[in-house]
């Protein structure tokens, strides 16, 4: 489990240091395809999925993977991290849009898929497999973060 999540911060760590842009998946298609595995290998074993259920689960998640990475999460964290104070009116607004837009999207992909989830999951594993992923982001987010610094 360790050596997953390690090759996942090293893929992640590795992707962000290259500067690709979240809104261009399609860049580095092999990096971004080591990354949906890891992420699989991961999910698999925290939803301890049998491999017959993985097999029926897996195509639904790279679609949903596929919509997700399109999802700015950037607007989503600026939005708590940002001085409210330094901004002006328009700033502000722009900032109040976009993030709304990008919650929408998430909402709408997850209300998506969740549905297409239950033919596979049951209920408490979509949670747990929510619960994963951003598990996931804020370790990666942590690695980078402490590589950053370490630089």
């Amino acid at each position: 489990m360790k050596a997953i999540l390690s090759t996942l911060l090293f893929v992640v760590a590795l992707l962000f240091s290259l500067n690709v842009e979240s809104q261009n998946p399609d860049r580095f298609p092999k990096l971004r395809e080591r990354i949906i595995q890891a992420k699989l290998r991961e999910l698999k074993a925290s939803l301890k999925l049998d491999q017959a259920r993985f097999d029926r689960f897996q195509p639904i998640y790279l679609k949903y993977e596929r919509e997700i990475s399109g999802v700015n999460f950037r607007n989503l964290a600026r939005f708590t991290k940002v001085d409210a104070d330094s901004l002006t009116t328009e700033e502000a607004d722009q900032l109040i849009v976009n993030q709304l837009e990008a919650a929408k999207k998430l909402i709408f992909i997850r209300e998506k898929y969740s549905k297409e989830f239950r033919t596979v999951l049951a209920p408490q594993q979509i949670i747990k497999l929510y619960q994963t992923e951003a598990e996931l982001r804020k370790k990666v987010m942590q690695e980078i973060k402490r590589r950053l610094m370490n630089r």
